[in-house]
């Protein structure tokens, strides 16, 4: 009996890196923004998160499209809103996920406008 390998002799798991932006500013007052964000970075870890329900938003849903966000705000949960007119999970159209303090989420779309998320616990 052979055992097939794991992630890490997987060797497009091996050489997967992101582009990351560190030491980011949740959007104050929170709501959907115009401006999404920067899609050159995979990854993004707000440090600064001032007031509960400050915000981010994610860019055009489009298929195959991840993003990751990090909260390493100390205390105030943020927004994470959807692209206009996408949905995040069952939320519905522009309705905002709730990302606690210390939580990181990843989130795939899998369908057009449509973005699925996994949560730290």
């Amino acid at each position: 009996m052979s055992s097939i390998g794991c992630a890490d002799s997987d060797p497009v798991v091996k050489s997967l890196t992101v582009a990351v932006q560190d030491g980011l500013t949740a959007r104050a007052g929170g709501g959907q923004s115009a401006n999404p964000l920067d899609g050159n970075f995979t990854g993004h870890r707000f440090t600064t998160v001032a007031s509960a329900n400050d915000s981010a938003t994610l860019p055009a849903a489009t298929y195959g499209a991840f993003k990751i966000l990090a909260n390493a705000a100390a205390s105030n949960s943020m927004n994470v809103f959807p692209g206009k007119g996408d949905a995040i999970n069952t939320l519905g159209a522009n309705n905002a996920f709730a990302l606690g303090a210390g939580k990181t989420a990843l989130f795939l779309c899998m369908g057009a406008g449509q973005w699925h998320s996994i949560l730290t616990t």
